[in-house]
């Protein structure tokens, strides 16, 4: 009976974790189109499982400069954007850390990293995805149950 309970338990804090997340991709939509309407955005993020996880939002002018900013930061699914002031004018390409020096680490981190983004998909590059915080958990674990140094044989081209 208790196993019953707790699987269905486990269920229902699944289903609601599901619709709050839904809930909060359609908020960050609503966001990315309301500045995506008036030119490019670019975004930074530092995802978290325990600390806030941080989402940055800069919508930018032909010129490079930004001319709104927005962020997200927070541990739960009620975290919502605010504007971040501040930043106004100044080009993504050339931010330096006094320009977002009075701001928390987290906010550096997303802003180090929408900076970062924007000058690779300048350059023409590709954006290298950023492991989940659960995932980089998985692959931790992953590693401390297989042996270090032992190749896995395959087919080489």
């Amino acid at each position: 009976m208790f196993l019953i309970m707790l699987i269905i338990i486990l269920a229902v804090g699944f289903v609601v974790q599901y619709l709050l997340g839904f809930v909060q991709i359609k908020h960050f939509t609503k966001h990315y189109t309301e500045l995506r309407a008036n030119g490019r955005v670019a975004i930074g993020r530092r995802p978290a499982i325990i600390r806030s996880g941080t989402l940055v939002l800069f919508q930018l002018n032909n010129k490079n400069e930004i001319e709104e900013a927005r962020y997200m930061q927070g541990v739960t699914v009620f975290s919502r954007f605010k504007q971040l002031a501040g930043l106004e004018g100044k080009k993504m390409n050339k931010l330096q850390e006094e320009d977002f020096a009075n701001y928390n680490k987290l906010l550096k981190g997303a802003i180090v990293d929408a900076k970062h983004t924007f000058n690779v998909v300048q350059a023409g590059g590709e954006i290298e995805r950023i492991p989940s915080p659960m995932m980089k958990a998985m692959k931790r674990v992953n590693n401390m149950f297989t042996k270090k140094g032992v190749k896995k044989h395959g087919v080489h081209s």
